[in-house]
């Protein structure tokens, strides 16, 4: 009881005093506490430290702990403070000010002038009540008065900071309203003052608390975002540190690129726009390899600042290169930045470093992001899971139900369900829940939906008769649909009705659809969109569209939060940017909100953000563009990486599946799998449509002299066959076995009691003892191996029962959801066998089944030989021989890649690539032809050695596997069928080869089908095949988005039709408005540059030419019909040309047109788009088994990868304490702030780079270039200090030892060697000749920021954060390696299509001498700029060009003609897009964020953690002294006693499973060396349960691994200890010596196995070897002798979590060999003396302390067995009760002859 606080006694009334509130939560405080604490005592005193009990303590007091925590620590405060009404007032002011200030600017404020006073009241208003609020509060709580004080919390510092900027505010508008009404005060009032009221908009933060109340403890909140942030900190350094290596390394590669083709007489200080060339081309001086200037152009260096240049494509400085890089890494614009390179410089360059930028930039390192907040919110999922999902079916009223009792039984009846009517109204709705009914409505809402839009605006008189027949049939079907709703309401009731949220949304589309029928609300299409939405119950027309939707929808809360979330993140930021900008003159993007909103909505779709942030930079002051530029980039990271991958995240978490959905579905999985295996695939099936014509099988060779008859197989196995295995249901099959034909066969007597099991192990002793037996003296590792994979499959016995391990019987009484792993690997095994016994019957009873073409026999020699040449391959897992193992070791990468398919796919895989490299070279440029394969003999090589090649491997493939009705058919898939297709489409063309080629025409055709020779690698390669296979699997899916999205396009290109239809042609003439008057010529503008220079501004300098007037569509898009409407917004989806269909609307029809295309970008792109991603990766984890797994089986599957990350530390020996020198250096150069030193080094010396090296940035700044390299020099030497200090404080074999090592020695040796060359030949070369100093120095400039660039690279080595996501992008880049290559093939196919398709399309928009398809290699580049989606949409409309905008005349080839393809280009492209882009490119993303799980995982949710590896890899540098990252199998037992953590093991304690682990790595590697990754996967498995953690295949694996080690360690303990009991009852003199022998003193040594060695030096000699391995860590424990024995002390240690030990072993648990022993010593004995012996686990020798020499070794075993040396005496470790000096009874003779008797027997 506390003092002061218990129940105290009236002295008056002699009741307890009532306690106040706080005392009471005091009291309740400690009560808990108390009692969590006893309960904790409690658990602990029963459980063994780390037990349960205790762990669950622990949690319990971890709750108790957040509970109270999570409890107010204010004092309780007035009731009038905490009111509703003050938190009411408190919404309303903070709504006000974010309204007041988004209209506060002077241009909204010009349209209506009473706003002015308006926003000062409502400013007014909220001041007011901030600061009443605040003076309240500091009222009741005070100020600094304790720590609950009202100033000591930071909300509310933040409350009053912005009640402050709130009163700050309202008085400056007061001082600009006096300054207005009194100019003569002179108070000068500047716009830019308004800049404070640009902080007012994060009162948003302080709304959140007031509306969204969390109910999880503060500390969990803190916990999350703790570790949130951390990740989300991680992954931004670790995508500054690729942002600096490609800025630096741009700033070296392109420099100043300030090289124009520009007028011979230009003055390059003053650049008019009549200087430039049309377009404005960057070029590079003669000799470099760029562009060159035509005549007369010369190419000329201009000087221009940066706002001149753009700031965008600049690489002058570090600054400028960094936003350069960002901007490109964001996908957009950097194609143009491209082609100013290429001309700069020599393509292949740009290239390569634009290629590179934007593969591990915008699509490896940028998607970790998306990784990040996945998993952020998969816990912030855990955390919130009560408040997202509490009352979430409750409230839904729609869905409550009740159990009623009815004359049907008990039924499950709706809340809102109405009673039966009787009458009318139950046959009405009986009619209305009909499937006619619903089927009725849904052909006419289609009907409706078609009939919408079919209307065709054409521009002419006929438009508007035409629209109002629309009209009238618009009006027509809303009759019929309120009609519908009418009699719903009056068979349900009103109120039963407006329940259901469907009939909701009925009934709103019935009312809207009735006002849009109004003529005057038609006409300007107020309610038009209720129209449009009526397709939306087509959704409700298909289950599985609905039940897709609904799962991906139904948590409204998690999506609609998101949503509103995002919107109100827009809205602040938007009026932050309008009170920043809007005072800055020539930028019109914030005068408004709506404006900014629109900037800054622009900006997170990407689309043309760059120019608008450029835009941007040129309109405000130089001394702000750097903070602008970082405003902007910090907002743009932010919405695109945070808020984008947020909706990912809740479309994925949507998409996951509960635990027991998973378990269920891997167990469905399986038994898919198993009953497919069971049945034969159609095409063999057909035979059994057919008549049999039995074969009779004739016996070669008779082993008597008697004739044998002939008797059919089948014939047979109706009397070898078990025929109940027709009554279990173990397989299915539709299979009917022959009848039978004798009499007598039904006599016999058939078991229907299932199948039996024969037990093998503990239960048959002599059998399976006596075979294990044998089998020890010969069993290699190898042998070992090749038994663990067959022993699953040996499925019967002698006797014809099927064996099975004792340990794996089936479950009669499984656990729900837990998989009887046997069962099902044998209904999978048997199902095999039935197929193919079905098999065996078929070739008995058809000649024709498997032969080849019908022709070629079964068994032909032909047949065998091609057979062989088919299905020969690299065997990547053969040990090898005769040093073999070592190159294996080496090159098994290389050996795994060449083992993956035969080699006649590899030799057909060569000569498909070399015919792809030889089509690379086709060209139809020149038009002459020369270039085309049909005119180049040098082309057609390739083609007739491809053909030919094919030709000769079907051939060869047909007569070994047959071609179609044969089992391993060659076309059995549609991979074959793909193959055929390729090889007959190119025999046909070889055979044919056109010289004339139209388009459209078959020829154009028959190449286009050429084109597809690439995609032959994806059936040759089985990876790739996979690849494809898991994208079909789940088609169904994608399918389903593809299938939503159409259905919202359509919706909205409805909606576009009805209300801009007809409405967006104008003159291309800006000056005509009207139709009448677009007529005539007039000058239009040229577009030249995109620098600023004079003139580009000013109408008479512009250049200009003279075009007619025409009145039509936009460019791009038109919603004259739902056609075009829908391909304009498929074209908006992938975010591109939105923004002009936005100034197109806006500026043809007002602001609110814009609204519509707005909605649709944010719900079908930011939505739609994500939702692609989300599916994409849930199928692609699906497909993996990684989406199936349970929590244990993901831990053990990332587990798994962290170990393969894992590699020995290389940590140099320690120098004996002798030297004193080395030892002083070594502890110098492995201090932590010694790395540290010299990584900030690294970093300083890559900033060297933030200027260009090279010469002609030495001609203008030479002191700078001079100092730079100066000071790189300085710092290399000093990396050659560290590497000095380095080397004698390792040795040089010590430091050789770490590969780190070797590439930081590499690289300063290039050092040396670079200030060598620069500062002692480069620079005073000069003297020499000055052409040879240029040429020098170019070298050496190159060769010195190379260096400095390769030590930026060691930093992350340095940094463990970058080292583990440098290890992620390295992984992901490995496992995505087939992926990228199958996006390769399809890309090279589309190249090669494109080609055929747009070869000469004349120059437009987006096409020209960068952008063509004239050669494949530039068709490459042009779709791996659509796949960045970089403008797509403008090269599509140039390739639809076609007559009469192009040259074209009838019978011209596609190749003299400069016409594209309409619909070629709409088929071509949009399929590119869909495929590559949306579904293809999103599976890196996938990979990315499977691997980055890896390094997200928790210490806490790890099965190991780094700890635990980290202490493994130190363990291991102990014994492996030689740093050959293998180790003598010996050392294992070593190894396992030094090690700590989750991985200790207790040879005390846990005896048996240290003598597994040591057997398991002597057994499985044969006895040679063990790696470092084998001792780790071997512990890794032992210390997890393996039934929980591994998947179905590989649990069976180690199942029967560890049962096949523990049969062998038991057999040898068992014959070890057998040994020792017949040499002890032999030699019983010996008796004196047994379990102890003197060491130093007299004091005997207990061996901790309970045996005693051989010699005393051999005892001592290990004991020392073992002591000098372990060190300090080992403690010898000794005894002292006595005249009374006692057992030898068990040195105990801490159970360790998690660990396991063997499957059920035989020893410990059965007691099988106990009573086995005890019934030899006691069965014949002729005196009939009963003697008990009793046979522990801890009574048998240790396996693990045998060697080479050790008297326990398999060798001297079996050579004493034999006789061949002295008997060996074994004591058991037993604890013997005192005899006072009497000796021990001995065992009689007899029953050591019986022991003998029994053994032989056994060995017999």
């Amino acid at each position: 009881m506390l003092p002061g606080v218990g129940p105290i006694d009236n002295e008056k009334t002699g009741r307890p005093k009532e306690m106040s509130a706080p005392t009471r939560l005091l009291v309740a405080k400690a009560a808990v506490l108390s009692s969590a604490m006893l309960a904790r005592k409690n658990s602990s005193s029963r459980g063994a430290p780390g037990s349960a009990a205790g762990f669950g303590a622990r949690e319990s007091i971890a709750a108790i702990s957040d509970m109270l925590s999570s409890q107010h620590k204010k004092p309780v405060r007035s009731s009038y403070v905490e009111s509703d009404r003050v938190e009411w007032a408190l919404k309303i002011a903070c709504t006000i000010s974010m309204i007041t200030v988004c209209i506060h600017t002077p241009r909204t404020i010009e349209l209506f002038q009473p706003l002015n006073y308006i926003i000062l009241a409502a400013d007014f208003i909220s001041v007011s009540i901030f600061m009443l609020d605040s003076v309240l509060r500091i009222h009741y709580e005070g100020i600094f008065r304790c720590d609950s004080s009202y100033l000591s919390n930071r909300w509310s510092q933040f409350s009053v900071f912005i009640s402050i900027i709130h009163l700050l505010s309202f008085l400056l508008h007061c001082y600009q309203l006096i300054d207005n009404f009194f100019p003569f005060l002179h108070l000068n009032y500047r716009a830019w003052y308004g800049a404070i009221r640009s902080i007012r908009p994060f009162i948003i933060i302080r709304l959140i608390p007031l509306v969204v109340k969390f109910k999880l403890p503060k500390n969990r909140i803190e916990q999350l975002l703790k570790r949130s942030s951390q990740q989300v900190k991680n992954v931004t350094l670790f995508f500054v540190f690729f942002m600096t290596l490609y800025a630096i390394f741009g700033i070296q590669l392109f420099g100043r690129m300030d090289y124009h083709c520009v007028q011979p007489k230009t003055d390059p200080n003053n650049v008019t726009i009549m200087d430039l060339a049309i377009p404005d081309t960057m070029c590079a001086p003669e000799g470099i390899g760029g562009y060159e200037c035509p005549a007369p152009m010369v190419c000329m260096q201009l000087n221009l600042n940066a706002k001149g240049e753009g700031f965008y494509g600049m690489f002058n400085d570090f600054g400028a290169s960094v936003f350069t890089v960002y901007l490109a890494a964001s996908e957009e614009g950097w194609v143009y930045v491209l082609y100013d390179c290429m001309d700069s410089l020599p393509s292949y360059l740009a290239f390569l470093y634009f290629c590179t930028l934007i593969f591990f930039l915008a699509w490896l390192v940028k998607n970790v992001f998306i990784a990040v907040i996945t998993e952020t919110f998969a816990e912030i999922r855990v955390q919130f899971s009560e408040m997202w999902q509490k009352k979430e079916v409750t409230l839904d009223e729609g869905f409550r139900k009740k159990l009623e009792k009815t004359d049907d039984g008990w039924r499950l009846i709706r809340l809102d369900g109405e009673v039966e009517p009787e009458g009318p109204k139950q046959k009405l709705q009986w009619m209305l829940r009909s499937m006619y009914f619903q089927c009725f409505v849904i052909i006419f809402v289609v009907i409706n939906a078609i009939g919408n839009a079919m209307f065709v605006y054409r521009h002419d008189e006929t438009d508007k008769p035409r629209k109002y027949n629309f009209y009238l049939f618009e009006v027509g079907f809303t009759i019929l649909f309120n009609v519908e709703c009418i009699i719903k309401i009056l068979c349900y009731g009103f109120r039963n009705f407006i329940r259901r949220g469907i009939f909701k949304f009925e009934l709103i589309l019935c009312l809207g659809s009735s006002l849009n029928c109004v003529k005057f609300f038609y006409e300007r299409n107020y309610f038009t969109y209720f129209q449009t939405f009526r397709l939306l119950r087509l959704i409700k027309a298909s289950p599985i569209l609905e039940d897709f939707v609904w799962k991906i929808f139904s948590p409204g809360k998690k999506l609609g939060g998101l949503v509103i979330f995002t919107i109100a993140f827009i809205c602040c930021y938007s009026a932050i940017s309008l009170q920043l900008f809007y005072s800055v003159p020539n930028l019109h993007h914030f005068r408004t909100f709506p404006q900014a909103f629109m900037s800054m909505f622009q900006i997170i779709t990407q689309e043309g953000w760059t120019d608008f942030v450029v835009e941007v930079l040129r309109a405000t002051d130089d001394n702000l563009v750097p903070l602008v530029a970082l405003y902007f980039v910090a907002y743009h990271l932010f919405v695109t990486l945070i808020v984008l991958s947020l909706f990912v995240a809740v479309i994925l978490d949507n998409l996951e599946m509960d635990e027991e959905l998973k378990k269920v579905k891997q167990l469905r999985a399986r038994e898919a799998t198993t009953s497919m295996r069971s049945t034969l695939p159609w095409r063999l099936r057909v035979f059994e449509k057919f008549p049999t014509r039995p074969q009779m099988a004739a016996m070669r060779k008779a082993d008597s002299d008697f004739p044998m008859p002939k008797v059919r197989g089948s014939f047979t196995h109706q009397f070898a066959v078990d025929h109940s295995l027709e009554t279990t249901d173990v397989i299915e099959s539709d299979f009917e076995f022959p009848k039978r034909i004798m009499k007598s066969a039904g006599k016999r007597k058939i078991s229907k009691s299932g199948l039996t099991f024969r037990q093998i192990g503990s239960t048959s002793l002599r059998c399976s003892l006596n075979n294990l037996l044998e089998k020890s003296r010969s069993m290699t590792g190898k042998f070992l191996q090749t038994a663990v994979r067959n022993k699953q499959f040996n499925m019967y016995s002698e006797n014809g029962d099927l064996s099975r391990p004792s340990d794996s019987a089936p479950k009669k009484n499984a656990k729900q959801g837990e998989i009887d792993i046997r069962a099902l690997q044998q209904k999978r095994q048997l199902a095999e066998i039935t197929r193919n016994r079905i098999e065996e019957d078929m070739r008995e009873n058809h000649p024709f089944f498997d032969r080849p073409l019908f022709l070629v026999g079964r068994a032909s020699q032909l047949r065998e030989f091609c057979k062989k040449m088919v299905h020969s391959k690299y065997d990547s897992q053969d040990d090898g021989t005769n040093g073999g193992a070592k190159t294996k070791k080496r090159f098994k990468e290389i050996r795994a890649l060449i083992g993956i398919m035969p080699y006649i796919d590899w030799a057909m895989a060569t000569v498909t690539i070399v015919s792809c490299i030889s089509m690379l070279f086709e060209s139809p440029w020149p038009t002459t032809g020369e270039n085309l394969v049909m005119n180049n003999g040098y082309l057609q090589i390739s083609d007739y050695f491809f053909v030919l090649s094919m030709t000769f491997e079907l051939c060869v493939k047909i007569i070994a596997n047959g071609l179609f009705f044969t089992p391993k058919a060659v076309v059995r898939d549609v991979g074959g069928v793909m193959n055929l297709f390729i090889y007959f489409t190119s025999v046909i063309f070889l055979a044919w080869m056109p010289k004339h080629v139209e388009i459209n025409s078959l020829a154009q055709f028959l190449m286009i089908c050429r084109a597809m020779r690439p995609l032959r690698i994806y059936t040759l390669v089985p990876h790739i095949r996979r690849v494809v296979l898991e994208f079909f699997r789940g088609f169904k899916e994608i399918l389903l988005v593809t299938i939503l999205m159409i259905v919202v396009m359509f919706i909205f290109a409805s909606f576009g039709v009805q209300i801009v239809g007809g409405k967006l042609a104008a003159c291309n003439d800006p000056t005509v408005s009207s139709r009448e008057n677009c007529t005539g010529v007039f000058w239009q503008k040229l577009f030249v540059t995109r620098l600023e220079v004079y003139g580009k501004d000013t109408e008479a300098m512009h250049p200009k030419i003279m075009v007619p007037r025409v009145w039509t569509n936009p460019r791009n898009f038109n919603f004259d019909h739902v056609g075009n409407a829908m391909l304009a917004l498929f074209e908006t989806l992938s975010f591109k040309g939105w923004n002009v269909i936005r100034d197109i609307l806006w500026s043809r029809h007002g602001p609110w047109a814009v609204v519509f295309i707005h909605i649709y970008v944010f719900i079908g792109c930011m939505i739609g788009l994500t939702l692609f991603v989300g599916v994409v990766i849930a199928n692609y984890t699906q497909n993996r088994g990684t989406a199936l797994l349970t929590v244990d089986q993901r831990r053990w599957h990332d587990l798994k990868a962290r170990l393969k990350m894992a590699q020995p530390l290389h940590v140099p020996p320690k120098p004996s304490e002798s030297a004193r020198l080395r030892t002083k250096l070594y502890d110098l150069t492995m201090s932590r702030w010694f790395n540290q030193a010299f990584a900030l080094l690294v970093v300083l010396n890559s900033f060297t780079l933030v200027i260009p090296w090279n010469v002609e940035e030495e001609e203008q700044r030479a002191t700078y270039v001079f100092t730079v390299t100066a000071l790189a020099a300085f710092m290399n030497m000093l990396f050659v200090i560290e590497i000095i200090l380095k080397v004698i404080a390792y040795t040089f074999s010590g430091f050789w030892q770490s590969r780190r090592n070797r590439v930081d020695l590499l690289i300063t040796v290039f050092g040396v060697i670079w200030i060598f060359l620069h500062f002692f030949v480069a620079l005073p070369s000069s003297k020499i000749d000055v052409d040879v100093q240029v040429e020098l120095k170019k070298f050496t400039y190159t060769f010195g920021y190379l260096v400095v660039i390769l030590r930026f690279f060691t930093i992350a080595s340095r940094n463990s954060t970058l080292k583990m996501l440098m290890l992620t992008v390295i992984m992901s880049m490995f496992r995505s390696f087939f992926i990228i290559t199958a996006l390769f093939l399809l890309v090279l196919f589309y190249a090669y299509t494109g080609v055929i398709l747009f070869p000469m399309v004349k120059y437009g928009m987006a096409v020209s001498k960068h952008v063509n398809f004239r050669t494949a290699s530039e068709a490459l580049v042009v779709l791996f700029r659509c796949l960045t989606g970089e403008d797509w949409n403008d090269i599509m409309h140039d390739c639809m060009r076609s007559a009469p905008f192009c040259y074209w005349n009838e019978g011209m080839n596609y190749w003299e003609t400069d016409c594209g393809n309409f619909y070629g280009a709409i088929i071509y492209f949009c399929s590119f897009y869909l495929i590559i882009t949306y579904i293809v490119r999103n599976l890196l993303v996938a990979v990315i964020m499977e691997n980055f799980s890896l390094f997200y995982s928790s210490e806490e949710d790890a099965l190991l953690s780094y700890a635990d590896i980290r202490n493994f890899q130190y363990v291991w540098n102990m014994v492996d002294q030689e740093q050959k990252r293998t180790i003598p199998v010996e050392r294992v037992k070593f190894l396992l006693r030094l090690l700590k953590g989750r991985l200790e093991v207790d040879p005390e304690k846990d005896r048996i499973l240290f003598k597994h682990m040591c057997y398991e790595m002597e057994r499985l590697h044969n006895g040679e060396e063990v790696s470092f990754h084998d001792v780790l996967y071997m512990l890794s498995y032992r210390s997890v349960d393996i039934r929980k953690s591994l998947q179905l295949e590989e649990l069976l694996q180690r199942e029967e691994l560890e049962f096949i080690i523990e049969e062998e360690v038991a057999k040898q303990t068992i014959r070890t200890w057998l040994e020792g009991c017949l040499r002890k009852m032999r030699n019983p003199s010996q008796k004196d010596a047994e379990g102890v022998l003197p060491f130093g003193g007299g004091h005997p040594v207990i061996h901790s196995s309970g045996h005693s060695s051989i010699s005393h030096e051999e005892t001592v000699a290990q004991r020392l070897r073992f002591e000098n391995i372990r060190g300090d860590s080992v403690d010898t424990e000794e005894t002292e002798s006595s005249e009374e024995e006692t057992p030898p002390p068990i040195r105990k240690k801490a159970a360790v979590k998690n660990r396991r030990g063997s499957i059920p072993d035989v020893l410990s648990r059965t007691g099988l060999f106990q009573e086995a022993a005890r019934k030899f010593m006691v069965g014949s004995s002729s005196e009939k003396k009963q003697v008990k012996l009793q046979l522990n686990v801890y009574d048998l020798p240790d396996v693990e302390e045998r060697g080479e020499d050790s008297p326990f070794s398999p060798k001297n075993l079996s050579d004493d067995f034999n006789g061949e040396h002295s008997p060996l005496v074994i004591t058991p470790s037993l604890p013997v009760p005192p005899t006072h000096g009497s000796p021990r009874p001995l065992m009689p003779c007899e029953t050591t002859k019986d022991i003998e008797k029994w053994w032989n027997s056994l060995v017999d």
